[in-house]
């Protein structure tokens, strides 16, 4: 038993409708086998480099290294690489198309590397110019015995190599100590860094005027230098490192009888005194208050601070008396004398005072 069926938006009969629609699928059929064979076949040989082609025989691939993998020269991008084969031991076999124009400017003594293209670490091919050789040509091959690894992956590999070998647990526990060292010098270098502002801020003079007086401080380091030196003499050749026949050593006689009378006064001495204080402590206790009460009003009955005052104005009084440099000093004195005819006229006449005063001259 068949089932006829019709489509409402085809005109005719049921055969003319069917026939209709496996023309229409044959054809979206047809159409959809070219646009993807376009796509397959087509499309790539549209949108492939077109250039020199070179085949290169490498000792190595670098890290990254794939189809489409730009190819450098002089950091501008000049090709790119095509086609890999790694299926002979020892070799692999690189295709690459380069622009005519950087072809042009190659010839076959080229050499050749792998580094980052970008900040990325993506692998590239590097290309380095080299004089002499022939012009390359289309298809032609080229040999290379080294090919230098500078990517990003085998620096990260080799900084590892590197950092397992030296972070050992000894270089580890001296990191550590350097960072407690560190850690406990903070404060002295905090101290330096403060004094060091310090003294800028108080600082009211230029740096001339300041190498000046550390150099008039400097004149006195000669003779202080000296007599520490002979200080230090007299301390090494003195009596206590003189034997009896005047060479140099220990007078071990001396030493032993320096060291009984010390302990002789240690135990008999102040050890007695030591006996006869605690002996009589309550005694003494009366006697030391005593002494306490007389000595504290003293500080008040001299003045206090205020003597100490006193006692620096008056020498500085004293030192503005004396005027002029070192080899001529005139002493100022100011004198107050009482009406006395017999200085007062003399004095008049001389012109010092107009005449007697009131109260005295």
């Amino acid at each position: 038993m068949s089932v006829n069926s019709s489509q409402d938006f085809l005109r005719g009969d049921v055969r003319g409708q069917t026939r209709t629609l496996v023309t229409a699928g044959i054809s979206a059929l047809v159409v959809l086998v070219l646009v993807v064979a376009a796509f397959a076949v087509v499309y790539p040989r549209a949108t492939a480099p077109r250039g020199t082609d070179l085949h290169l025989v490498l000792p190595a691939l670098g890290p990254g290294v794939e189809n489409g993998s730009r190819v450098l020269l002089r950091g501008a991008e000049v090709g790119e690489v095509t086609a890999i084969d790694s299926s002979e031991p020892g070799v692999v076999h690189v295709d690459v198309v380069l622009d005519d124009q950087a072809a042009g400017s190659l010839t076959d003594s080229f050499e050749l590397d792998y580094r980052p293209q970008n900040y990325f670490g993506v692998t590239a091919v590097n290309l380095v110019a080299m004089p002499g050789g022939d012009s390359l040509r289309s298809g032609q091959t080229v040999r290379r015995e080294a090919a230098p690894d500078f990517t990003m992956s085998t620096m990260i590999e080799r900084s590892s190599i590197v950092v397992d070998g030296t972070l050992t647990r000894d270089m580890i526990d001296s990191l550590d100590e350097v960072m407690r060292y560190a850690n406990g010098l903070s404060p002295l270098i905090e101290t330096a860094v403060i004094f060091t502002d310090k003294v800028a801020r108080t600082q009211r003079q230029v740096p001339s005027t300041l190498l000046g007086k550390m150099n008039d401080l400097a004149e006195a380091f000669p003779g202080f230098n000296r007599e520490a030196m002979k200080s230090l003499d007299a301390i090494s050749n003195n009596v206590l490192n003189k034997l009896p026949d005047g060479s140099r050593g220990v007078d071990e006689a001396y030493h032993d009888l320096m060291d009984r009378s010390l302990t002789v006064a240690a135990d008999g001495l102040f050890g007695a005194i030591g006996t006869l204080l605690g002996s009589h402590a309550t005694d003494l206790t009366p006697v030391v208050t005593s002494i306490k009460y007389l000595v504290d009003p003293v500080p008040q009955m001299i003045g206090g601070g205020a003597s100490m005052a006193k006692t620096r104005k008056a020498i500085e009084q004293l030192r503005n008396t004396f005027k002029g440099n070192d080899e001529a000093k005139t002493l100022q004195v100011r004198l107050l004398l009482d009406t006395v005819p017999a200085v007062a006229g003399p004095l008049a006449r001389m012109g010092v005072v107009d005449g007697p005063r009131t109260g005295g001259n």
